[in-house]
């Protein structure tokens, strides 16, 4: 199974602190891109977040989707990330569209990947990014369920994903960056079906992946927006 980042690199889509084959994201330089750049995919992308809301207040991200509002709550003992969230959900409206691709019922959920669309207008990786990474905040530590985090891209390393974020259903270990807590909408993420997507390989007994026919139809984020608590 490919996996990520928590209870010994377990449950999270491949390449972002994965112990599996899959290439990790790539970390980019920010001093090497432009500010927007337009990738031959047709995938925006982002040299570095801007200053988009003043950390010190508290602020909550409402999460639409097509199955109701999920409300978190962001950390102010995580400036970086949830800074970096405010900045893609609120300028550039980067992650409607979206879906929770990747789920363990009872352990977690992962989103925030620009292929991963319920348009089908890119394969999905699991690996999408905004084009940065952002240094990791805080240590990785035991998470309580409902805990954001946004996952290290390689094992044990020190820089998070710009843009996907995994919402912990159970207690557990993730190494990241936990920037948020969901406050609402617990229902809508106790009712997802696994979803494991096999990511052009093969299921076998040592990858029981889910073909693109066996995939339950996966919750789809319409809209997010950060506002002042």
């Amino acid at each position: 199974m490919a996996m990520i980042g928590g209870l010994g690199a377990v449950g999270l889509a491949p390449g972002l602190g994965s112990t599996s084959s899959s290439r990790p994201a790539e970390i980019v330089d920010e001093e090497d891109l432009p500010e927007v750049v337009e990738t031959p995919e047709g995938l925006l992308t982002f040299g570095a977040p801007e200053k988009t809301i003043d950390v010190t207040q508290g602020y909550n991200a409402i999460i639409t989707t097509d199955a109701g509002d999920i409300v978190v709550a962001l950390s102010p003992d995580a400036p970086e990330a949830a800074n970096s969230f405010a900045f893609l959900a609120n300028t550039n409206n980067f992650y409607d569209g979206l879906e929770f691709f990747w789920v363990l019922p009872e352990f977690d959920a992962q989103t925030g990947d620009p292929t991963c669309t319920s348009s089908s207008e890119f394969s999905c990786t699991g690996t999408g990014d905004p084009g940065y990474t952002l240094p990791k905040e805080g240590d990785s530590a035991t998470t309580s369920q409902w805990t954001v985090i946004a996952p290290v891209t390689t094992p044990g390393g020190d820089r998070v994903h710009g843009s996907q974020f995994v919402i912990a259903l159970a207690d557990g270990e993730f190494e990241g960056t936990a920037f948020g807590e969901v406050v609402e909408g617990h229902g809508i993420l106790e009712a997802l079906q696994q979803r494991v997507p096999c990511f052009g390989s093969l299921p076998s007994e040592s990858n029981p992946c889910q073909t693109d026919e066996e995939l339950p139809a996966a919750l789809t984020i319409v809209d997010i927006v950060v506002q002042l608590a």
